[in-house]
Formats: structure tokens, sequence, C-alpha cells
């Protein structure tokens, strides 16, 4: 694959994860906040979605492997995945309405057009020739686009409330961020039309989907890592959703959140040539390891963390930041060796919709029990442990001892995956 190509396809990542972050983190709170929306409400919408949403990636998985079977281009669906994303965000960064129904479309939306698009677009890394350096490679440029995409959704309208003097979750600030991620968009749409010239497509003998069924559950590796992937993004995003109203509500640093959250992800970036490095010479499952390891240890000073110390917090940012980069590297990757002992059936749309289910569905129920079960917590002064604020309930306690169990799964199944280092 060209440089010309790796860029023209890693692009993709840069805008589609600065959306994602601003559908997931800073969407729901600018609708409680600026335009009034309840937070219970919020919550159940993202929780009700992401049960629609998975339904759809499975026929959206499955008739995607079916047209590639007949050599229907992965590029073309992308493209008309992202026309759709593009539509979804006009909708929901700059009309902002707050009628409840339309909603409930423009978010919908945004999910579909997103699985439509980001299903064939992940499969790619995993349908690279068993060559394990290019494929960590390409992933690896692929996340460092992803998280430069984060950094940019923050910086953006951090900048402009800065320049406009206004709160970074006032409407005009998200409608200006939402105009120019569209611009991006578009822009990424035509450098992938016109630069990416690698669709690589594997072909796999037509299967049913009680025969897909059968082989998921026969297949132990599959489902032991899927367990894995859905208890570490429910963990990850516990906190994610919950990170705007930790730092403004409970640390009083309203105007510092969008700083804290460059911080966060560029500390996340610059970790990334680490663990391409460390990952030439260690397995995919050790390297997890190692980084659930120090996202526990760094999330620990949480606990000792308030508004008179909130110093301590940068330090808490500083250590997960770190661990969390390897988050975004295994998946793909050892998903793709996964498959490599499957050459005859290897369904890469099947089983990219597949995790694409687990992420979905880990991020609406993180979503749905963080925001709701907060929110009816506040509004009736429901205290679940005494002295301990409600929020440490769903910020710190429930994704650190999620975490754990994440640790304690991957130090049990580790031996079971790949565990030779990259040629």
């Amino acid at each position: 694959m060209s440089i010309k190509s790796i860029f023209a396809y890693s692009f993709q990542s840069f805008y589609l994860a600065g959306s994602f972050l601003l559908l997931f983190i800073f969407l729901p709170t600018f609708y409680n906040l600026s335009l009034g929306m309840s937070l219970k409400t919020i919550g159940l919408v993202i929780l009700l979605s992401r049960f629609f949403d998975i339904i759809s990636d499975i026929y959206i998985g499955y008739i995607t492997e079916k047209r590639l079977i007949n050599n229907y281009s992965k590029k073309n669906q992308i493209l008309l995945g992202l026309i759709i994303f593009i539509f979804s965000l006009a909708g929901l960064y700059i009309i902002q309405s707050t009628n409840i129904y339309l909603f409930i479309f423009y978010y919908n939306l945004a999910l579909i057009s997103y699985s439509i698009a980001i299903i064939p677009y992940d499969s790619i890394v995993i349908d690279q020739k068993k060559i394990s350096k290019k494929r960590f490679k390409l992933a690896t440029f692929k996340e460092i686009f992803t998280i430069s995409g984060v950094l940019a959704a923050l910086v953006i309208p951090t900048v402009i409330s800065e320049y406009l003097s206004l709160n970074l979750l006032n409407p005009g600030v998200i409608s200006i961020t939402g105009y120019i991620m569209i611009a991006l968009a578009i822009l990424g749409f035509f450098f992938f039309y016109f630069f990416y010239d690698d669709d690589v497509n594997f072909h796999s003998n037509s299967l049913s989907l009680l025969e897909i069924i059968s082989f998921l559950k026969k297949n132990k590796k599959i489902i032991h890592f899927a367990i894995i992937t859905f208890f570490n993004l429910l963990a990850n995003n516990f906190t994610a959703n919950l990170f705007i109203i930790f730092v403004s509500n409970y640390l009083g640093l309203t105007e510092y959140a969008g700083y804290l959250l460059i911080l966060y992800f560029t500390i996340t970036l610059a970790s990334t040539p680490f663990w391409y490095n460390f990952g030439k010479k260690f397995s995919n499952m050790f390297l997890l390891q190692i980084g659930t390891s120090i996202t526990l240890i760094g999330f620990l000073f949480v606990v000792f963390t308030n508004s008179s110390n909130w110093e301590l917090y940068i330090l808490v940012i500083l250590i997960t930041g770190i661990g969390v980069g390897i988050d975004l590297i295994i998946p793909q990757i050892e998903l793709a060796d996964i498959l490599d002992d499957n050459k005859k059936n290897r369904l890469s749309q099947i089983f990219t919709s597949f995790f694409s289910i687990i992420r979905k569905a880990a991020i609406g129920i993180a979503a749905g029990i963080a925001l709701t079960g907060f929110g009816y917590l506040e509004k009736n002064g429901v205290s679940i442990i005494p002295k301990v604020p409600n929020i440490m309930i769903f910020y710190f306690f429930i994704p650190f001892l999620i975490k754990l169990i994440v640790l304690a799964l991957v130090m049990r199944y580790r031996s079971k995956f790949h565990v030779s280092i990259r040629e």
C-alpha cells in the first residue's frame, strides 16, 4: 500500500473519530445543559438507540459480506455511508432541534450511516495478508489519525469558545464546530475517492446466518476476545460519558474541561510510538495486560482527587492516557490474527460487524447506566453509599471494578491467544 493510499485511508479516521467523540461525550451534555433536554431522556435515547443499532449492524455486516462475495467494492459502500453521515452531522450539530423525535431521527441516522461506512472500513486492516508487521503498521497509522481527530474535535470548539468568549457548550460554538467537521468529512470523502487504491478483498464461501452463528459458538478465541473487548470498552465509556460532568461539577473546572480532554488524548497519541516499538517484541495480549495494569494504577488516584487538590487529576490523565493507548490498536490486530486461522471462510466483514456490535453495545450500556443512573440519583437526592459522592460510583468505582475484570480475563486467557512476536 502506497503512502498516498495509507493517508487517504487513515484520514477517514480523523474526522470519523472526531465526530464520534462529539456525538458521545459532548453532545449528550450539550443537549442537557444548553438545550434543556432531560439527562434521563438522553440516556434512555442512547441506550434504546444502541439496541436498534446492534440489530442494524448484524444486517449491515451480513449484507456487506454477501455483496463483497459478488465483487461489490468496499470503497463504494464506505463512500455511501460517509454521504449519509455528513447529513446526520448537520442535523445534530447545526440544526440542534429540541424536538425529541428529530433528535432520535438524526442520532439514529448517524449510528446507521456510521456502521455502513465503518464495517467495511475497519475490515480493511483485517484483510491485509498475514504480514504481522504490515498489519500492525497500518493499524497504528490508522489510530494515530484517530487520536489526532479526537484532539482536533477537542481543540476546535475550545479555540472557538476562547475566540468568541463563549462557553464551550454554547450552541454557536457547537454549530461552528459542526460546520468544520462536515468540511473535513467532505474533504475526506474526496481524498478517499481519488487516492485510495488498495481495495483488497478476501473472498469467502457463502455462509448462512445460522452457519455464521454456529461458527462463532465453536470459535472459543473469538468469544473470549469478544468478552474481553466488551468489558474493556464498557469501563472506558463509563468514564468517557461522565468526564465533562466530573471535571465541571465535582472538580469545579468547567473552563478547563476542554483542555484536560486535549491533554488526555495528547498523552494517548504520544504513547503510540512507544506501543508500536513495544509491540514489535511482544504479543497482543501481553501488551493489553500491561496497558490495563497501567490504567488501573493511574485511575486509583481519582479516589484522592477533589476540588481542593484537582492538580492530582493531572497525574490521573498522564498515567491513564498511556495505558489506554494500547486499547485502540490491539482489537483489530488480534481479530485479524484469529481469522488467519480460518482462511477458508474468513468473513472479515461479518466479524468486523460482530465486534462493532460489541463496541456499540458497550458504549450504549455505559451511557445508559452512567447518564440515566447518575441523573436519577442527582434529581432525587439519593445517596447509595454514605459520604461518597454519587458521581464517584459511576465515574470511578464501577469502571475500576470492570477494568479489574478485564485484567483477570486477559491473564486467564493470554496463553490461548497468539504468543509469538511479530516477524
